[in-house]
């Protein structure tokens, strides 16, 4: 975790490394992921980015947008479990704290579908590209990136790096 910054330092850091990491790699979910892991330290190193390499395929059925899920993963190792069962889960205060996270989730979720009307790829990048691609058919794939594909989708990625940070410093003194 980087230190002696403020808050806003923090989240325009997340959401500027996201977009970069967007353009290095045209994965706006890896670029979400790592940006905020860097930023908040969080677990998971290569494998969770490798687990993140194929969100654009959702992406390229013009389901959820990857960016959005990556912010997710990243949530998700800042506030999930690591088991798939504790007995410890099942007390009231448990379930309570449970229940304030997924409440921070649904925020980031509701945020973000805010700030670009939707939460699927399949509206939103046309909102900035201007038109729609198939990124399955190789000549609109080149088409995209001639398009500024690269540039322009960072948006998605920042954005939900920025969501994502604001909800993340939101426990911290």
């Amino acid at each position: 975790m980087t230190s002696g910054n403020t808050k806003q330092e923090r989240i325009e850091r997340a959401s500027t490394k996201a977009g970069d990491y967007e353009e290095l790699s045209v994965n706006c979910a890896q670029g979400a992921l790592a940006a905020l892991q860097e930023e908040f330290g969080l677990e998971g190193g290569k494998e969770l980015l490798k687990a993140a390499t194929f969100f654009p395929g959702v992406m390229s059925r013009k389901e959820t947008c990857g960016a959005l899920l990556g912010g997710l993963m990243a949530m998700g190792l800042a506030y999930g479990r690591d088991k798939l069962f504790d007995p410890s889960w099942s007390t009231p205060e448990a379930n309570e704290e449970m229940f304030r996270y997924r409440n921070k989730v649904w925020r980031y979720c509701e945020a973000f579908k805010a700030e670009f009307g939707s939460t699927m790829c399949g509206d939103i990048r046309p909102l900035l590209m201007g038109r729609d691609y198939d990124t399955m058919i190789p000549e609109e794939r080149r088409q995209f990136l001639e398009d500024g594909g690269r540039k322009k989708c960072r948006v998605p990625p920042e954005a939900a790096a920025r969501i994502a940070a604001e909800i993340l410093l939101e426990d911290e003194a």
